[in-house]
C-alpha cells in the first residue's frame, strides 16, 4: 500500500514539475500580452465637449461652422507648404448641451460665464493633414466686451 502511494505521489510531482517547465516565463508574457491586446483593443478615448465639459464617445461632434473664404477667413497659404490651415469658427455646443438645457449647462472657457441660448464660442480651427485642431477664443459676450 505504501509503494502505491508512495509511486502516485512520484507520478504527480513528476507532472507537476513536467507542466512548470513547459510553462515558461516566455509563455507567461505571450498571455499577459494578448490580454493587453484584448483591452487596448476595447479602450475607448473620450474627449471633453469644449462649452458644457461631457465626455464624447468617437464620432459624437460639437455642433459648429466655419468659416473659412477665400481670404475672409483663412490666414496662410493653407497646408501647401505643411502649415496647417487657420479658419474662423463659431460653436454651438454638442448633443448633450446644443440646444440650451439646464442638465447641461454651457460655460465659456475663457470668461467662465454661463451661456444663454443665443451665445455661442468663437473659434479657430487648424485643420493639417491628419489632424484638426481647434483654439477657443471666447464668446460672444466676452469677445465683445473684449473689442469695447
Amino acid at each position: 500500500m505504501e509503494w502505491i502511494v508512495l509511486t502516485l505521489l512520484v507520478i504527480i510531482i513528476g507532472l507537476l514539475l513536467f507542466t512548470i517547465i513547459r510553462l515558461s516565463r516566455s509563455d507567461y508574457s505571450l498571455l499577459a500580452n494578448r490580454m493587453a491586446d484584448r483591452s487596448r483593443e476595447s479602450f475607448e478615448v473620450l474627449r471633453p465637449c469644449p462649452i458644457c465639459g461631457s465626455l464624447l464617445k468617437r464620432g459624437e461632434t460639437v455642433h459648429s461652422h466655419v468659416f473659412s473664404g477665400d481670404g475672409a477667413g483663412t490666414r496662410g497659404s493653407g497646408g501647401s507648404q505643411g502649415r496647417p490651415q487657420d479658419s474662423l469658427s463659431h460653436m454651438f455646443g454638442c448633443k448633450y448641451c446644443y440646444p440650451a438645457n439646464d442638465e447641461h449647462p454651457r460655460v465659456c472657457p475663457v470668461c467662465n460665464r454661463v451661456l444663454g441660448a443665443d451665445d455661442h464660442l468663437i473659434a479657430r480651427y487648424f485643420e493639417k493633414p491628419g489632424k484638426n485642431h481647434v483654439h477657443v477664443l471666447g464668446c460672444t459676450r466676452c469677445r465683445e466686451r473684449k473689442k469695447a
